[in-house]
């Protein structure tokens, strides 16, 4: 454990401030910090990662293919809502490549990407050299990553675009008491926790927006959403109604160009 009296804040540089410590890996004792002024929360310089990336994988993930069946669901209707639902997507943290799988399956033109993992699913479909993207995913990425601003300003310059969807549980005012599922102290992985005014100020350093669809659903963009489709993107009813709905649109689109059978 290391009890660093000058932690700075990697979006703001604001001090930080040590709150806990807990055991990471069931050996590591690890010293976790907090932000008042932007709502951050991390641990300190995370030198445990490369053992606990020996599985990229982590083996408590027991929903992964659930979680991408429901991510391909509600991307149709984002990806409509901001309007580039016929460009090119890239999935940076692709894991296995099931998600660009399903997502290719729709329609969409999507590839993947993951240095951490082999992809199965979508081999053909990995980014080539000087790639330019409509639009990044990042499902599950943000808390892994110790400098969210270098990251995401990296890879918005290395492919071109200003828009990335991601999810991370987000967490409101209170630190969340140390049996809050999402720390993941058992597989070390998880390092950066984020509060929806932590995520709005990594935009506005970015040069961007910030829309929160739930609690876990996020876009930075330079983008706006129209009033409308924000209402739609952030009910979940809605969202299946207008999902529904642009099936229907494309199926009555693609009978309307098929030649009429003699």
């Amino acid at each position: 454990m290391d009890i660093t009296l000058n932690m700075k804040n990697p979006i703001s540089g604001d001090s930080m401030a040590p709150v806990f410590s807990e055991t990471i890996l069931g050996k590591y004792e690890v010293t976790y910090y907090y932000c008042k002024k932007s709502g951050l929360l991390k641990t300190e310089s995370p030198y445990w990662l490369q053992e606990a990336y020996e599985d990229a994988i982590a083996d408590a993930d027991t929903g992964l293919v659930r979680r991408n069946i429901n991510n391909a669901r509600i991307l149709e209707t984002i990806l409509t809502g901001l309007s580039i639902e016929n460009g090119k997507l890239l999935d940076i943290a692709g894991g296995y490549g099931l998600l660009t799988r399903l997502m290719r399956d729709k329609g969409f033109e999507f590839y993947t990407t993951d240095k951490y993992c082999q992809n199965l699913f979508a081999k053909t479909f990995e980014p080539s050299a000087h790639f330019k993207a409509d639009a990044l995913l990042a499902f599950e990425v943000l808390e892994h990553i110790e400098d969210p601003l270098q990251f995401i300003s990296a890879m918005f310059e290395k492919y071109s675009t200003r828009t990335i969807i991601f999810s991370t549980l987000t967490f409101r005012d209170t630190i969340p008491s140390k049996d809050w599922w999402y720390y993941a102290f058992g597989s070390g992985q998880h390092i950066t926790f984020y509060q929806p005014r932590t995520l709005s100020l990594l935009a506005d350093r970015l040069g961007c927006h910030y829309h929160m669809l739930s609690s876990e659903l996020h876009i930075i963009s330079d983008k706006q959403i129209s009033p409308i489709k924000r209402i739609i993107l952030c009910n979940k009813h809605l969202q299946r109604m207008y999902s529904l709905y642009l099936r229907l649109k494309k199926k009555i689109i693609a009978l309307a160009v098929t030649p009429a059978q003699n």
